[in-house]
Formats: C-alpha cells, structure tokens, sequence
C-alpha cells in the first residue's frame, strides 16, 4: 500500500473513532434528561437505577455470550473490580441523589470536575510530574465550578451541588479501579457487565429497603426505561471501547469533553433547563481544564 493509501485508512480510522467516542457523549448526555422525562412519568429513583441497570446488564450479558468473550477474571483482578464496582455505584447513586435538588445539566457539569481531582491526586502523590498546564487546568476547572454554582440564592441548590460533587469523587475512584493494571488485561465490555450488574444488584436492594417498585409497569415508563438501558448505558459503552481502540484513551477524552456540553444543550432542549451567562462561561471553563488534564504533554 502507498503513502498515500496508508494515510487515508489511517485518517478513516481517526474519524471513525472519533465519530463512535461522539456517538457516546451523545448517549450519555441523553441521561440526565431522559431521567428528568422518566421522573415526570411517575418512576422513582430505586426503580429507575435498578430497572436501567438491569436491563443493560442483560444486554451486556447476552452480547458476551453471542461474541464469545471471556468473563472469568483472574483473581488478582479481583481487588481491582471491586473498587470498580462501588466507585461506578457510588457515583451513579449520587448523582442520582443530586437531581432531586438541581438540574440535570448543572449536576453533569459539577460532577465533570473530575479529571482536575485526578490531577491533583496524581501531582500530590508524585505518579505525575507538577507542570504549570496541570495546575491551570486544575484552577481552571473550579473556578469554572465556582462560576456555575455560585449565586445570591444558592442555598436551596448547596445540597446537590454537594452529591454532584460526590459524584466526581465515585467517577475518580471508579476510574483509578479500571486503571488498576489486573483489570486493564480484561476485556472492557466483561468489566463493564459485571458492574452493571453489581449496580443492579445494589439498586434491588434499595428498592426492597425503600419500598419503592421494583419494575416500571406503565408502557411509557417501560419504554423510556430500555431507552435508557440501551443509549445511555449499552450503546454508550461499546462505542466508546471502539473509539478507544481506533483513536487511543487519550483522544478518546479529548472527544468525551462534549458530554457536559451536549448535556446542557439536551436539557435546555428536551426538560427546560435553565441555562444562564454564568454557568456557560463556568461549563466552557471546565470544558478547557479538561481539554488540557487529556492533551499530550508535548501539546501543552
């Protein structure tokens, strides 16, 4: 093959991945929304993790089987995925909790400050070199915060800004649990199924505990119940393992910084959420701290 042959399949591979990493920030910032709608249907919160996750555990389940994938981990990954499983749960339990209080949009923005507490983590505990980019990232993405958040009578609004926060912190110790090297050598879609249903099992029991339905009955409650079991929890995670294996993690991030984006402009459109001056210059200043914590270090 030539040069220029060469060239294009990479550049096909490039644009191809990127598409499907876009293709997830789409599906995952229809959750909020799609969550919002499914609460003026009448479904409690119990009732919706649970059913959300059961549902695409199933699917995940039937997909591992139809394409022979191995499930069975090793046990030293075994650490690994159980920091996993209850940072994903705990992050989607709180930011669950936080929509009770705030919109959709500005829970998804606050909880998006998670790359800079990685930062953080990493240049306080020496994994990463200090460079001025990292700390303006870091500055960057909580002035951003405070730009969103802040306002006369936000007292109403402190705790779900707090559970979105914890939500940050689930996605942080999630993501240090899938960076675990036992749990990289797994396949990511057996990964994501067992944490799946983990999450379900967690949500079964709440609902028991809360006396909260354990299943959507209405045919419209039903319906946007498997929506989101296959958008914003299935379809979501396999397109993004295949942009991450077309473009790389790193790039694959650079794409996914349109998640909060699309997440404000999904709840302005679909629930009419508010969406002022402030809270788009503090999302845009988020959105540039994590644009910079995923860019090489050459490109900084």
């Amino acid at each position: 093959m030539g040069a220029d042959g060469g060239a294009g399949v990479k550049g096909n591979k490039q644009l191809l991945g990127a598409l499907s990493v876009t293709i997830t920030s789409i599906c995952y910032g229809l959750v909020p929304s799609f969550s919002f709608i499914a609460f003026g249907m009448g479904v409690e919160t119990e009732t919706l993790l649970f059913n959300k996750f059961l549902y695409a555990a199933i699917i995940m389940w039937i997909f591992l089987l139809v394409r022979h994938i191995r499930v069975k981990f090793s046990r030293r990954a075994v650490l690994g995925m159980a920091v996993t499983c209850f940072g994903y749960i705990f992050m989607s339990t709180t930011l669950y909790v936080s929509f009770d209080y705030i919109s959709g949009s500005l829970a998804t923005i606050v909880s998006f400050t998670f790359p800079a507490m990685i930062v953080t983590i990493e240049m306080v505990t020496r994994r990463e070199p200090v460079r001025l980019a990292k700390i303006a990232a870091v500055i960057l993405s909580f002035g951003g915060l405070v730009l969103i958040v802040w306002a006369p009578d936000m007292g109403g609004n402190l705790i779900g800004i707090f559970f979105a926060f914890l939500a940050a912190v689930g996605y942080v110790v999630y993501l240090f649990g899938l960076d675990a090297p036992s749990v990289r050598q797994e396949s990511s879609f057996a990964v994501a199924g067992y944490v799946m249903s983990s999450a379900a099992a967690v949500n079964f029991v709440r609902c028991l505990a809360s006396g909260k339905p354990l299943f959507a009955t209405a045919p419209e409650q039903i319906g946007m119940m498997i929506l989101l079991s296959v958008v914003c929890v299935f379809l979501a995670i396999v397109f993004y393992a295949i942009g991450v294996r077309l473009i790389g993690p790193g790039n694959a991030a650079l794409v996914n910084t349109l998640e909060p984006v699309l997440a404000c402009i999904f709840g302005y459109l679909l629930v009419g959420d508010l969406l002022t001056g402030r809270m788009l210059i503090g999302a845009a200043l988020v959105v540039i701290a994590v644009l910079i914590t995923n860019l090489p270090d050459k490109s900084r």
